[in-house]
């Protein structure tokens, strides 16, 4: 269990590469505004860090951060979701 935590931590610091290699040359591939409309909206606007980032962090440093952030947040999600889910299997 230690080495996958590990792994997974790993894999979180590791999400802003994608973006920092893409820096000086626009957005990245696939981002929202190249794929188009079907998506819905109103996914978009409740979003806790819409586009992976926190307004006003337009470095490349900061953007990192936001992705690590964003990252967090949704592995935090993910496990406090599976764990209330644990909870009540076992009752």
């Amino acid at each position: 269990m230690r080495k996958a935590l590990i792994i997974l931590i790993l894999f979180i610091f590791l999400t802003p590469l994608g973006i920092l290699f893409v820096w000086n040359y626009g957005p990245a591939y696939a981002e929202w505004d190249h794929i188009g409309n079907w998506y819905p909206q109103q996914f978009y606007t409740f979003a806790p860090l819409p586009d992976y980032d926190i307004s006003g962090w337009n470095t490349p440093f900061l953007a990192s951060l936001g992705y690590i952030i964003s990252a967090f947040v949704g592995v935090l999600a993910i496990f406090s979701i599976m764990y209330i889910f644990a909870l009540a299997k076992r009752k």
